[in-house]
């Protein structure tokens, strides 16, 4: 079978069938390409066992069929997937290779590597190709992942807009799912009924239930649960998830499926129940996935509070915000932040869980996601409180003075070395600095940079650092502690200070704020 011919045999398949483009390379004799586009609608077609026996029968010399291979695993095991050094090279399977790769990454939980992907594919252009539809919505979905609902609106309203997306049934659902998505965690109530009213009345009659149906009920799931629809959103992670054991959705979704309906178990104070999802998630093979592993914190942590042990949901709700961190799970860290807070309210330590809880509802409202900041905000009202008004949150409330020495601090400039560079005194660098800290909901120069909008988590020190400092790294940047970093990566408290210093030698840096900023990539500017 000539190459073009198993592209668009594959690609039709992702829009339209899978079934029957599966029937086709799986009649193509001793093809490694044909057998690698095989594999992927064998994953689109839930045949996700298969898909494992497949990928272990093929020989991954070839980048494709590498690609298919790491989907494979990452669909059915959770085995955690790593971007290769280099991009595709030119040819008519690039395309093909690039949306299986981007796949691997979110099923991984690589979410920066997602983004690279389909950045690369032109998922932040208007599309004009089935792969870039593809690579625009799971941008879409790793945006949202990372907190960045208003940038994931933007990118979906043109997805959505292109002309591109006329006729392809199957992506046509998972744009609406991951619609609903959005406006959810953007609190836009009378859209997510609408977009219900579409799909439950409109569409599913004509398209499979396959993994992108799947995966289209699966978003709108999150985007009810967000608006603290438990039941229905429990109720649409079972229908596209296939019944009780999620058999349409890959490892990593059925655990964040049995988070939701562990939530909605507890809300109907059943308990039981809560207990029976809760079990089913800790069977599933995550392989040391991060995300996977956050979400499965997260569960413990909610049972464990349901039960009134609230150390263990301390515990089990702080690891899982580390494991998130790790990934640049933004969105999954504040989450956690919202569990743990609560449950530190509720074991007596109420003064600093309140405070978390608001710090908690601030970073969401500052991220866009209202439906968030709302949840942190019922839980506030169960302890007899309610958010505090604080005037001019977020960047747009800084004055252009304070951006700039805020992006200055998120540098790792000391406020010494602010005030020569801009002809100010160290008293007035204070002040703004304080000012930033109040407007941007953090209590330190490392989290101005974790706040900064657009400035993301993804270490761009390459080899000057080993793999565990890199770990180290991306959590000193996320806020943590020494001794939180040793909890989260199982090492010594003096492992950790150890491995600070290293860095700051190496990256010849001299504070944790300019350790952040060099993980971010972030340099001074030099227009201030």
């Amino acid at each position: 079978m000539k190459s073009t011919e198993i592209v668009r045999v594959t690609l039709r398949g992702l829009s339209h069938d899978a079934d029957a483009g599966l029937e086709v390379l799986l009649g193509v004799p001793d093809d490694d390409d044909a057998a690698a586009a095989a594999i992927f609608l064998q994953i689109l077609s839930c045949r996700f066992d298969d898909a494992l026996d497949s990928a272990n029968a093929l020989c991954d010399c070839g980048r494709m069929a590498a690609a298919a291979v790491a989907m494979a695993r990452a669909v059915g095991t959770g085995l955690a997937w790593q971007l290769p050094d280099t991009v595709p090279e030119a040819g008519p399977f690039n395309g093909l290779t690039s949306m299986l790769e981007l796949e691997s990454a979110m099923s991984s939980g690589q979410i920066s590597a997602a983004d690279q992907i389909a950045t690369r594919l032109g998922a932040d252009e208007t599309p004009t190709s089935i792969d870039q539809i593809w690579a625009g919505i799971a941008l879409v979905r790793a945006r949202g992942f990372a907190g960045r609902f208003t940038d994931a609106d933007e990118l979906l309203t043109r997805i959505e807009a292109a002309p591109a997306l006329d006729g392809l049934p199957q992506l046509v659902l998972l744009a609406r799912g991951a619609r609903i998505f959005v406006d959810g965690h953007l609190g836009r109530a009378e859209a997510v009924q609408a977009g219900l009213e579409w799909l439950s009345d409109s569409y599913p009659q004509t398209v499979k239930p396959d993994y992108v149906y799947a995966g289209a009920y699966v978003l709108a799931a999150f985007g009810v649960n967000a608006l603290g629809n438990l039941a229905e959103a429990a109720s649409l992670m079972l229908h596209g998830g296939g019944g009780d054991n999620l058999p349409r959705l890959q490892v990593v979704d059925r655990v964040y499926g049995y988070e939701m309906l562990v939530e909605a178990a507890l809300a109907e104070d059943d308990a039981v129940q809560a207990l029976t999802w809760s079990e089913k998630a800790a069977t599933l093979p995550i392989n040391g996935h991060n995300m996977a592993g956050a979400a499965l914190g997260r569960i413990k942590a909610r049972v464990a509070s349901a039960l009134s042990d609230h150390e263990a949901g301390i515990r089990e709700s702080a690891d899982a915000g580390m494991l998130a961190a790790l990934v640049g799970g933004d969105l999954e860290v504040v989450r956690a932040g919202i569990i743990e807070a609560s449950a530190r309210a509720a074991s007596g330590d109420r003064v600093r869980g309140i405070d978390e809880l608001e710090e908690a509802a601030r970073r969401a409202e500052a991220t866009g996601a209202s439906a968030v900041k709302a949840w942190a905000e019922r839980e506030l009202a169960v302890f007899g409180r309610r958010l505090r008004n604080v005037p001019g949150v977020g960047w747009d409330a800084l004055t252009p003075t304070q951006k700039i020495i805020a992006r200055l601090a998120a540098a790792g400039l000391r406020n010494r070395e602010i005030a020569t560079a801009l002809y100010v005194s160290e008293k007035t660098v204070e002040t703004h600095i304080a000012a930033v800290l109040g407007a941007l909901g953090t209590t330190n120069r490392v989290g101005i940079g974790r706040e900064l909008e657009g400035e993301e988590v993804d270490p761009v020190f390459a080899e000057q650092v080993t793999p565990r400092q890199r770990d180290v790294a991306i959590l000193v940047a996320r806020g943590l502690s020494n001794a939180a970093i040793s909890r989260s990566l199982g090492i010594s408290e003096k492992t950790v200070e150890k491995h600070v210093a290293d860095l700051f030698d190496r990256l010849q840096v001299h504070s944790r704020s300019a350790l952040a900023a060099r993980v971010r990539g972030v340099s001074v500017p030099t227009d201030a």
